[in-house]
């Protein structure tokens, strides 16, 4: 059986902290709010193979999200700042 979701995966460490990190100082994201950073695996066409999802929820404004087509380990500053600009 495929593993869908990536679960079998070793988990990236330290990745989902540092790209949360980043969302919070580039969007100037009060304590208060919840940011997840997710890693997902598309098995449909037209879709990137792994995506990296970073959402935003509280903090005074409504849930944002943003997708950057590279697994965690390989997204680098410039990626974060370039998808939420």
């Amino acid at each position: 059986m495929d593993d869908i979701l990536g679960l079998s995966r070793p988990k990236a460490t330290g990745d989902a902290q540092r790209i949360k990190a980043l969302a919070r100082e580039y969007l100037r994201v009060p304590e208060s709010a919840t940011v997840m950073v997710s890693e997902l695996h598309c098995h449909e066409d037209g879709c990137p193979d792994v995506e990296t999802v970073i959402a935003v929820m509280g903090g005074g404004d409504e849930r944002r999200t943003w997708k950057i087509d590279k697994p965690m380990a390989d997204i680098s500053p410039e990626d974060v700042w370039g998808c939420i600009k």
